[in-house]
């Protein structure tokens, strides 16, 4: 029998939270005319957004993940002292370490035998922190997991650079544990795909301030000049409908019977894996809330539960290195 399943029970997510901030940055925004004037290269790939979500302050992300752990935790009715693991990441984090994960654990309240894992993958950190909640529920090392992903990257762009088009700010939460409730989706199997032949071309990190070779600035988004266009377009664009197909084949599914909650950076990354996938709903929410890097997975999944129709679920995360993966979901 499946470890995570037995005597009518199951692991599976019992709740879910999400949070963005208030204040909304438009299309019109100033900050953005820089780029309007001079369209650099590989503007093309940052279509289809007209709202962002901006924090005022780049370590107000501790709050919003609270805000959404604390919705999840009440959906799912977990007490704090059974929540043995908090996984997730807060980026960009106050401090290289430790992660602000931390702070998040003590503004919960959550008990001392609540082991903090931070984790640092970037844009997938949530759903690479969904898979290991399971697995570890399912062995019996923790009763609860919490995962929380929280994103401040509007504080971390160099705003005459593309990418910097697409930075919202967010965060999402859920928690895994066992549960007698069928209606509940529960983790069936996932799928990956890791190319690090790619590694550099998207990056976070600081740069040297211009003639001042010892000074640099606070980590900022970097589109590679020369090879970060081509990685979007060679890995992001074809490789994730890859993975979900082949995974789905492998359960005798097609995207037909699937509501698909994605990583979102543009109208052109949408429209690829809408093609190639064609789940039967995709949750989507590029237009009203931009590319909130880890959290827009989580986030959509919670502002859009009420939405899904279908059996089964897939969460599709992407990060640098570069990587891609999938997580099958099923409800009865």
């Amino acid at each position: 029998m499946d470890a995570s399943v037995k005597s009518g029970r199951q692991v599976a997510i019992l709740g879910q939270g999400h949070q963005v901030p208030e204040h909304i940055r438009g299309n019109d925004d100033p900050i953005f005319d820089w780029l309007k004037a001079h369209q650099p290269s590989g503007s093309d790939l940052f279509n289809g957004l007209k709202y962002r979500r901006v924090l005022a302050h780049a370590n107000d992300v501790v709050g919003i993940m609270v805000d959404s752990c604390k919705t999840a935790l009440a959906q799912a009715n977990a007490p704090l002292d059974e929540v043995d693991l908090l996984l997730g990441s807060a980026t960009v984090s106050e401090y290289y370490a430790p992660n602000a994960l931390a702070a998040v654990h003590r503004d919960l309240g959550l008990s001392r035998q609540c082991r903090i894992l931070s984790l640092n993958t970037d844009e997938s950190n949530f759903i690479d922190g969904m898979k290991l909640a399971h697995d570890l529920v399912s062995c019996g090392t923790a009763r609860h997991a919490l995962v929380a992903c929280g994103n401040n990257w509007t504080h971390h762009m160099d705003y005459h650079e593309p990418v910097s088009l697409a930075a919202s700010d967010g965060a999402g939460a859920a928690v895994v544990g066992w549960t007698d409730d069928p209606t509940r989706f529960r983790l069936i199997d996932w799928d990956n795909d890791t190319q690090t032949q790619y590694f550099s071309a998207l990056r976070m990190a600081q740069r040297p301030v211009r003639h001042h070779h010892e000074l640099f600035t606070k980590p900022l988004m970097k589109l590679d000049d020369q090879t970060g266009e081509n990685a979007v377009k060679t890995f992001g664009f074809k490789v994730p409908g890859v993975i979900v197909n082949r995974l789905l084949a492998k359960h005798g599914l097609s995207g037909q019977d699937i509501t698909l909650v994605a990583h979102q950076t543009s109208k052109a990354v949408f429209d690829a894996w809408n093609a190639a996938i064609q789940p039967a709903h995709y949750l989507n929410t590029i237009e009203e809330l931009g590319d909130m890097v880890a959290s827009s997975v989580p986030v959509n999944f919670a502002r859009c539960y009420d939405e899904i129709t279908t059996k089964h679920v897939v969460m599709l995360g992407i990060g640098m290195e570069m990587h891609a993966v999938a997580l099958l979901y099923q409800r009865s």
